[in-house]
């Protein structure tokens, strides 16, 4: 078995990452505070803040094109990573919220027309 099968066998993960780096404002009831959102997929997130989190608790995030209720489902010192109440567009919160996403998608949509199809 290879590394990558091995990793994939263990990893529970239901949706593709899409690594970014953004600020969103996290509410947990009358509480809001910055975030920085390190990964978007269609089921979650990972967050960053220096107070770090607590598993379980329901929490709302909100940024451009996002605001969404979720839960935190794991916490290790100032990580967190949740799961969203619905499903979102990772694509379309990352183009919303980072400068120059867009050009980004274009581009490596652009090198994947160009790759040459493989020989059999």
């Amino acid at each position: 078995m290879t590394i990558t099968e091995l990793a994939a066998r263990f990893d529970r993960r239901r949706h593709a990452r899409f690594v970014t780096a953004f600020e969103a404002d996290l509410l947990e009831g009358e509480d809001c505070r910055k975030v920085i959102v390190g990964d978007v997929s269609a089921g979650g997130c990972l967050l960053e803040h220096r107070d770090g989190f607590r598993i379980g608790t329901t929490v709302r995030l909100r940024a451009k094109d996002i605001d969404m209720e979720a839960r935190i489902m794991w916490s290790r010192g100032d990580l967190c990573g949740m799961r969203f109440a619905q499903s979102v567009d990772p694509w379309q919160v990352i183009r919303a919220n980072v400068d120059g996403a867009a050009r980004i998608e274009d581009m490596m949509n652009q090198a994947a027309r160009l790759r040459p199809e493989p020989t059999r």
